[in-house]
């Protein structure tokens, strides 16, 4: 009888690890670190997380600087936990990260997150924090996403300079003033003018302390319309 050797790799790393007593601050580091990488404890000295070849180097760097400080640590690989399958162990992380989601969408409807796009920055950073941890793809992800897109979106439309509305026959036989030397930009300027804005339009050309009074100034430095943008 011949057994088939199963080649598929263990899906579970598990870092165990005991700090040297007088290792207060290695302690708060580590537990940072594991924190942010979104692994699951197991007991007091062990964590886990799918086994990956980013999460592989996530534990060897601190098993790496537990060892460095005169502590403990190994990285095994994991084919099962006796206690718990591989969908309960799946089901662990997705709460895990359902429970950062909810936090950070909970913040995003906050009124204090409004068109602020400092603060718009610094949670879609988080919410890209978290994605980089989300290991099974929790359903949360795409709600906290359509949220930012939709906090962005209105940020630009508040941002957006607003135009004011102007009536056409307040623009008729009214002489229009430009400073002195036109090119061709300006020239073309005046020809629209005419041609679509006001039909009897008089042109002077004078420098801005010396624009006629009630003058419609284009193309000035100060004020006026102009043809930039369009």
């Amino acid at each position: 009888m011949v057994t088939k050797q199963n080649d598929a790799k263990p899906p579970w790393l598990l870092l165990v690890f005991s700090l040297p007593r007088k290792g207060a601050s290695l302690r708060v580091t580590v537990w940072r670190k594991l924190q942010r990488h979104g692994a699951l404890p197991l007991g007091n000295s062990g964590y886990f997380l799918p086994n990956t070849e980013e999460n592989r180097e996530r534990f060897e760097w601190l098993a790496t600087a537990v060892r460095t400080e005169g502590g403990e640590a190994s990285v095994l690989e994991v084919q099962a936990i006796d206690n718990c399958s591989f969908e309960q162990m799946k089901q662990q992380f997705s709460n895990a990260r359902a429970e950062d989601y909810r936090k950070l969408l909970k913040e995003l409807r906050s009124p204090a997150s409004a068109n602020k796009s400092p603060r718009i920055t610094r949670l879609r950073q988080r919410f890209q924090d978290i994605v980089s941890i989300d290991f099974f793809a929790s359903p949360l992800r795409e709600q906290v996403e359509r949220a930012l897109n939709a906090m962005q979106t209105s940020r630009t439309k508040s941002a957006a300079p607003e135009i004011d509305k102007v009536s056409p026959g307040e623009y008729r036989n009214r002489v229009w003033v430009t400073r002195p030397r036109p090119g061709v930009d300006r020239v073309t300027s005046a020809w629209l003018i005419r041609k679509f804005i006001d039909q009897k339009a008089k042109f002077a050309f004078a420098p801005e302390d010396k624009k006629p009074a009630n003058a419609v100034p284009f193309d000035m430095y100060e004020g006026g319309f102009g043809h930039r943008g369009e």
